[in-house]
């Protein structure tokens, strides 16, 4: 007996304006409209893409002395310290270092409260809410609000009507009212364009995402071409680069663990953490393009000129941006040749080790 399928607020919308459906995360989500992948990814690159991604999970949680000790159990930040108004990329980790999910997390004021506002993988929200539920003691699940993404060069004119965004910077958040509700605008995203992720109540989301569509540099996108997007952007996506085997390290995400908390024995997988970053014993994220016309594509092996499996192909698919194929690997025997080869097809074929992100990151950082 097929699932039943949850359907996003915004559905009959996305209906309206001719989107094709596929069956995501337990959700019925749009994976592209009318004009189709490759031409949404285009216009994102350069100009703007609107993406509702309210599948994914959104929780506020009172910022109180017992909240922070739980989730610093689970999560690799300083809690206490973390700036009020600027998100962090950060994960929930097992006891073995492994990633629960990866997601990102805000202190804001919200209603005159000190918050932690964090949004979670669609595909990890039984896991991610268990966990929740066990170690929290003040918090709100916002599952009446729906999440929308404006990504591309023009997101800040596109979002002009609420005249705040030219005081975010990349990984600032700020929580302002749009008639009369209050909203969360995140500026950051999934594609390595500018950008801002808004968190907004369903009663009003109507209203703001047709505001948006009245700038003729917007376009409706879907999760199609979001994938593409991360990938040249040289993003990790659950499930593939990121798994409960995989640990930040392993991920080259080190940089995401405050250092500090490698230290510090209440944190999850501590010891193996430390001892990944101390010994260099760890996987190897890698960018990879094709050389040939072949498409790479995930859970394709990565071997080695005496075709031993060296790893395997974690994301792979077209780049509209470079007009070829490219991939993302996970290497587990680093090979002392420099050369990597993969099977596709039935031919063995040479792959090109390339740096990540394949395309020069946009974020607005603004100064320091």
């Amino acid at each position: 007996m097929p699932i039943e399928l949850h359907k996003i607020y915004l559905n009959d919308y996305h209906q309206d304006n001719l989107a094709k459906f596929v069956p995501f995360a337990g959700y019925s989500m749009p994976i592209n409209y009318d004009s189709g992948i490759i031409k949404e990814h285009i216009h994102v690159r350069n100009f703007a893409g609107v993406f509702d991604v309210s599948h994914m999970g959104q929780i506020l949680i009172t910022a109180s002395e017992d909240n922070i000790k739980s989730l610093e159990k689970y999560i690799p930040l300083v809690l206490e310290n973390l700036e009020t108004n600027k998100s962090y990329y950060s994960f929930m980790l097992n006891s073995k270092g492994g990633v629960i999910d990866d997601l990102i997390i805000s202190k804001i004021l919200y209603d005159n409260r000190e918050c932690f506002f964090i949004v979670y993988n669609a595909g990890r929200k039984k896991e991610d809410e268990e966990i929740f539920k066990n170690i929290l003691t003040e918090y709100t699940f916002l599952n009446k609000n729906s999440l929308i993404a404006i990504q591309g060069p023009e997101s800040e004119n596109v979002l002009k009507f609420l005249d705040i965004s030219s005081e975010l910077f990349f990984m600032n958040s700020k929580v302002v009212k749009f008639q009369d509700n209050l909203i969360i605008i995140n500026r950051s995203g999934y594609t390595g364009e500018d950008g801002f992720e808004i968190s907004i109540p369903n009663s009003v989301v109507l209203n703001f995402i047709n505001l948006l569509m009245e700038n003729t540099h917007a376009k409706l996108c879907g999760l199609g071409s979001r994938d593409s997007l991360r990938l040249e952007a040289g993003l990790s996506l659950y499930g593939n680069e990121l798994n409960e085997d995989i640990t930040p390290v392993d991920a080259n995400l080190t940089w995401s663990i405050h250092k500090e908390r490698l230290n510090d024995e209440n944190l999850n997988g501590q010891n193996i953490l430390l001892n990944q970053v101390q010994t260099k014993s760890h996987k190897k994220k890698i960018g990879i393009r094709s050389i040939s016309k072949s498409i790479l594509r995930s859970g394709m092996k990565l071997i080695d000129i005496d075709n031993k499996q060296i790893g395997i192909i974690t994301s792979g698919g077209f780049s509209p941006t470079l007009n070829i194929s490219i991939g993302i690997g996970l290497l587990e025997n680093i090979s002392n040749n420099n050369k990597i080869y993969s099977l596709i097809r039935g031919n063995i074929e040479e792959l090109e080790i390339v740096k990540l992100p394949f395309i020069k990151n946009n974020y607005q950082r603004g100064k320091k």
